[in-house]
Protein backbone atom coordinates (compact mmCIF):
# COMPACT_ATOMS: atom_id res chain seq x y z
CA UNK A 1 0.00 0.00 0.00
CA UNK A 2 3.02 2.27 0.51
CA UNK A 3 4.11 1.90 -2.87
CA UNK A 4 0.89 2.63 -4.09
CA UNK A 5 0.55 5.96 -1.97
CA UNK A 6 4.04 6.80 -3.13
CA UNK A 7 2.75 6.32 -6.95
CA UNK A 8 0.03 8.66 -6.52
CA UNK A 9 1.99 12.07 -6.48
CA UNK A 10 3.94 10.42 -9.31
CA UNK A 11 1.28 9.64 -11.84
CA UNK A 12 0.19 11.62 -14.69
CA UNK A 13 -2.25 10.78 -17.84
CA UNK A 14 0.29 9.86 -20.73
CA UNK A 15 -0.64 10.33 -24.02
CA UNK A 16 2.19 9.89 -26.10
CA UNK A 17 4.63 6.93 -25.53
CA UNK A 18 7.92 6.17 -26.46
CA UNK A 19 6.94 2.15 -26.80
CA UNK A 20 5.26 -0.38 -25.63
CA UNK A 21 5.75 -2.33 -22.39
CA UNK A 22 8.55 -5.31 -23.06
CA UNK A 23 7.54 -9.27 -22.89
CA UNK A 24 8.60 -9.17 -19.05
CA UNK A 25 6.11 -6.32 -17.61
CA UNK A 26 3.60 -7.34 -20.55
CA UNK A 27 3.34 -10.77 -18.42
CA UNK A 28 3.65 -8.84 -15.22
CA UNK A 29 0.91 -6.55 -16.09
CA UNK A 30 -1.21 -10.00 -17.07
CA UNK A 31 -0.59 -10.83 -13.38
CA UNK A 32 -1.04 -8.14 -11.44
CA UNK A 33 -4.26 -8.22 -13.58
CA UNK A 34 -5.27 -11.58 -12.70
CA UNK A 35 -4.50 -10.74 -8.97
CA UNK A 36 -6.79 -7.41 -8.75
CA UNK A 37 -9.71 -8.81 -9.69
CA UNK A 38 -13.21 -9.37 -7.84
CA UNK A 39 -16.77 -10.54 -8.43
CA UNK A 40 -17.95 -7.20 -9.20
CA UNK A 41 -14.95 -5.99 -11.64
CA UNK A 42 -12.28 -7.46 -14.00
CA UNK A 43 -9.08 -6.34 -15.68
CA UNK A 44 -7.73 -7.62 -18.77
CA UNK A 45 -4.87 -7.23 -20.63
CA UNK A 46 -4.27 -7.14 -24.38
CA UNK A 47 -1.72 -5.55 -27.17
CA UNK A 48 -3.26 -5.50 -30.73
CA UNK A 49 -2.70 -2.44 -33.19
CA UNK A 50 -5.48 -0.19 -34.19
CA UNK A 51 -6.46 0.12 -30.78
CA UNK A 52 -6.04 4.04 -30.33
CA UNK A 53 -6.28 4.85 -34.11
CA UNK A 54 -7.99 8.88 -33.09
CA UNK A 55 -11.15 8.13 -33.95
CA UNK A 56 -12.34 10.70 -31.36
CA UNK A 57 -10.87 12.87 -28.34
CA UNK A 58 -7.19 13.31 -28.19
CA UNK A 59 -5.17 10.45 -29.85
CA UNK A 60 -2.99 7.93 -27.99
CA UNK A 61 0.00 7.43 -29.72
CA UNK A 62 3.48 4.89 -29.77
CA UNK A 63 1.94 2.50 -27.91
CA UNK A 64 -0.81 -0.64 -28.65
CA UNK A 65 -0.99 -1.83 -25.02
CA UNK A 66 -3.89 -1.60 -23.00
CA UNK A 67 -6.07 -2.68 -20.12
CA UNK A 68 -9.62 -3.17 -20.43
CA UNK A 69 -12.16 -2.22 -17.17
CA UNK A 70 -15.18 -4.83 -17.13
CA UNK A 71 -17.69 -4.67 -14.88
CA UNK A 72 -19.97 -7.30 -13.52
CA UNK A 73 -22.78 -5.72 -14.44
CA UNK A 74 -24.31 -4.24 -10.96
CA UNK A 75 -25.61 -1.38 -9.61
CA UNK A 76 -22.48 -0.40 -7.45
CA UNK A 77 -20.05 -2.17 -9.62
CA UNK A 78 -18.61 0.62 -11.05
CA UNK A 79 -17.08 1.74 -7.62
CA UNK A 80 -14.90 -1.35 -8.15
CA UNK A 81 -14.08 -0.41 -11.40
CA UNK A 82 -12.39 2.38 -10.80
CA UNK A 83 -10.50 1.07 -7.23
CA UNK A 84 -8.99 -1.82 -9.51
CA UNK A 85 -8.02 0.23 -12.10
CA UNK A 86 -6.70 2.88 -10.21
CA UNK A 87 -4.47 0.27 -8.14
CA UNK A 88 -3.55 -1.43 -11.43
CA UNK A 89 -2.20 2.32 -12.70
CA UNK A 90 -0.30 2.96 -9.41
CA UNK A 91 1.25 -0.21 -9.54
CA UNK A 92 2.08 0.40 -13.39
CA UNK A 93 3.07 4.12 -12.16
CA UNK A 94 5.61 2.56 -9.45
CA UNK A 95 7.07 -0.18 -12.18
CA UNK A 96 7.87 3.38 -14.47
CA UNK A 97 5.59 2.96 -16.89
CA UNK A 98 3.27 5.83 -18.62
CA UNK A 99 -0.99 5.51 -18.39
CA UNK A 100 -4.17 7.35 -19.25
CA UNK A 101 -7.80 5.92 -18.10
CA UNK A 102 -9.73 6.76 -21.34
CA UNK A 103 -13.63 6.48 -21.79
CA UNK A 104 -13.89 7.33 -25.50
CA UNK A 105 -10.35 7.99 -27.50
CA UNK A 106 -9.70 3.86 -28.51
CA UNK A 107 -11.54 1.98 -30.66
CA UNK A 108 -14.35 0.03 -29.40
CA UNK A 109 -14.94 -2.53 -32.35
CA UNK A 110 -11.04 -3.65 -31.65
CA UNK A 111 -11.04 -3.91 -27.80
CA UNK A 112 -14.64 -5.39 -28.40
CA UNK A 113 -12.84 -8.11 -30.46
CA UNK A 114 -9.95 -8.32 -28.25
CA UNK A 115 -12.36 -9.47 -25.08
CA UNK A 116 -14.44 -12.24 -24.03
CA UNK A 117 -17.16 -11.31 -21.64
CA UNK A 118 -17.99 -14.24 -19.48
CA UNK A 119 -21.80 -13.88 -19.39
CA UNK A 120 -24.76 -11.43 -20.51
CA UNK A 121 -23.75 -8.72 -17.38
CA UNK A 122 -20.87 -8.32 -18.09
CA UNK A 123 -19.92 -4.52 -19.90
CA UNK A 124 -16.57 -3.38 -21.07
CA UNK A 125 -16.81 0.46 -19.20
CA UNK A 126 -13.29 1.84 -20.09
CA UNK A 127 -9.74 1.28 -21.52
CA UNK A 128 -6.51 2.18 -19.90
CA UNK A 129 -3.04 2.49 -22.13
CA UNK A 130 0.23 1.58 -21.05
CA UNK A 131 3.23 2.14 -22.10
CA UNK A 132 6.97 3.89 -21.86
CA UNK A 133 7.76 7.19 -22.23
CA UNK A 134 10.42 9.69 -22.24
CA UNK A 135 8.65 13.36 -21.89
CA UNK A 136 7.07 14.15 -18.97
CA UNK A 137 3.45 15.49 -19.69
CA UNK A 138 2.12 18.86 -18.77
CA UNK A 139 1.45 19.44 -15.41
CA UNK A 140 -2.01 17.46 -14.02
CA UNK A 141 -4.68 20.02 -13.68
CA UNK A 142 -5.50 21.84 -10.60
CA UNK A 143 -7.93 20.29 -8.08
CA UNK A 144 -10.88 21.30 -5.73
CA UNK A 145 -9.76 22.98 -2.64
CA UNK A 146 -10.37 21.28 0.69
CA UNK A 147 -13.76 23.33 1.58
CA UNK A 148 -14.90 22.86 -1.66
CA UNK A 149 -14.82 19.13 -0.85
CA UNK A 150 -15.71 18.42 2.94
CA UNK A 151 -17.19 21.86 3.47
CA UNK A 152 -14.96 22.09 6.50
CA UNK A 153 -13.32 25.87 7.52
CA UNK A 154 -9.53 25.53 7.39
CA UNK A 155 -9.02 26.13 11.69
CA UNK A 156 -11.74 22.62 12.28
CA UNK A 157 -9.98 20.74 9.32
CA UNK A 158 -6.52 21.58 11.01
CA UNK A 159 -8.17 20.06 14.66
CA UNK A 160 -9.08 16.62 12.20
CA UNK A 161 -7.19 13.50 12.99
CA UNK A 162 -3.82 13.22 11.17
CA UNK A 163 -5.24 9.97 9.02
CA UNK A 164 -8.31 11.94 7.69
CA UNK A 165 -6.48 14.59 6.75
CA UNK A 166 -3.80 12.20 4.91
CA UNK A 167 -6.61 10.45 3.37
CA UNK A 168 -8.75 13.77 1.89
CA UNK A 169 -5.52 15.33 0.61
CA UNK A 170 -4.67 11.94 -1.24
CA UNK A 171 -8.25 11.59 -2.47
CA UNK A 172 -8.38 15.09 -3.34
CA UNK A 173 -5.36 13.71 -6.27
CA UNK A 174 -7.48 11.38 -7.48
CA UNK A 175 -7.86 11.55 -11.78
CA UNK A 176 -11.31 11.80 -12.87
CA UNK A 177 -12.88 11.85 -16.20
CA UNK A 178 -12.58 15.53 -17.53
CA UNK A 179 -11.22 16.26 -14.23
CA UNK A 180 -14.77 16.91 -12.81
CA UNK A 181 -13.90 16.14 -9.54
CA UNK A 182 -17.87 14.29 -9.11
CA UNK A 183 -17.29 13.60 -5.30
CA UNK A 184 -17.70 15.24 -2.28
CA UNK A 185 -15.90 13.96 1.09
CA UNK A 186 -17.74 13.75 4.32
CA UNK A 187 -15.69 13.46 7.75
CA UNK A 188 -17.16 12.09 10.64
CA UNK A 189 -15.85 9.95 14.04
CA UNK A 190 -13.79 7.56 12.27
CA UNK A 191 -15.75 7.61 8.86
CA UNK A 192 -15.24 9.15 5.76
CA UNK A 193 -18.28 9.17 3.03
CA UNK A 194 -17.39 9.51 -0.56
CA UNK A 195 -20.74 11.08 -2.04
CA UNK A 196 -21.26 10.71 -5.88
CA UNK A 197 -22.30 13.99 -6.92
CA UNK A 198 -22.43 14.04 -10.13
CA UNK A 199 -22.85 10.70 -13.06
CA UNK A 200 -19.84 12.73 -15.46
CA UNK A 201 -21.11 11.52 -18.70
CA UNK A 202 -21.54 8.14 -17.18
CA UNK A 203 -18.38 7.79 -15.38
CA UNK A 204 -18.72 9.53 -11.87
CA UNK A 205 -19.06 5.94 -10.34
CA UNK A 206 -15.58 4.60 -11.44
CA UNK A 207 -14.45 8.50 -10.59
CA UNK A 208 -15.21 7.90 -7.14
CA UNK A 209 -14.06 4.44 -6.99
CA UNK A 210 -10.63 5.67 -7.86
CA UNK A 211 -10.93 8.25 -5.04
CA UNK A 212 -11.58 5.37 -2.49
CA UNK A 213 -8.42 3.90 -3.22
CA UNK A 214 -6.57 7.16 -2.83
CA UNK A 215 -8.52 7.43 0.57
CA UNK A 216 -7.73 4.02 1.89
CA UNK A 217 -3.79 4.56 0.76
CA UNK A 218 -4.08 7.94 3.09
CA UNK A 219 -5.54 6.53 6.03
CA UNK A 220 -2.94 3.51 5.44
CA UNK A 221 -0.01 5.83 5.11
CA UNK A 222 -1.07 7.35 8.75
CA UNK A 223 -0.99 4.14 10.43
CA UNK A 224 -5.28 3.53 9.75
CA UNK A 225 -6.43 0.72 8.02
CA UNK A 226 -10.73 -0.36 7.60
CA UNK A 227 -13.36 -1.05 5.18
CA UNK A 228 -15.28 -0.15 2.81
CA UNK A 229 -19.42 -0.59 3.36
CA UNK A 230 -22.01 0.93 0.72
CA UNK A 231 -24.80 3.48 2.55
CA UNK A 232 -27.70 3.93 0.22
CA UNK A 233 -25.19 3.06 -2.76
CA UNK A 234 -22.40 5.41 -1.43
CA UNK A 235 -19.50 4.21 -0.37
CA UNK A 236 -18.22 4.51 3.43
CA UNK A 237 -14.94 4.08 4.83
CA UNK A 238 -14.85 3.26 8.36
CA UNK A 239 -11.78 3.22 10.55
CA UNK A 240 -11.14 -0.29 12.43
CA UNK A 241 -7.46 -0.58 13.53
CA UNK A 242 -5.37 2.08 13.78
CA UNK A 243 -1.05 1.46 14.51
Amino acid sequence: MERWFNAIKKRTSVRRYTSDPTKEEFDALKELADYLGNDRARIVVKRKQGVFDPLIGKAISGTNTFAVMISSGGDDDDFSVGTIGEAFVLECTAMGLGTCWLGLSYNRSVVNSSVALKNNDERIRCVISIGHFSEIPAKERSRKIIYNLTGIEENAYKNLPEWQRCAVEAGRLAPSARNAQPWEFDILKDLIRVACISRNFGYGAIDCGIAMLHIELGAAHSGVYGSWKMRDHQPVFKAEIKK
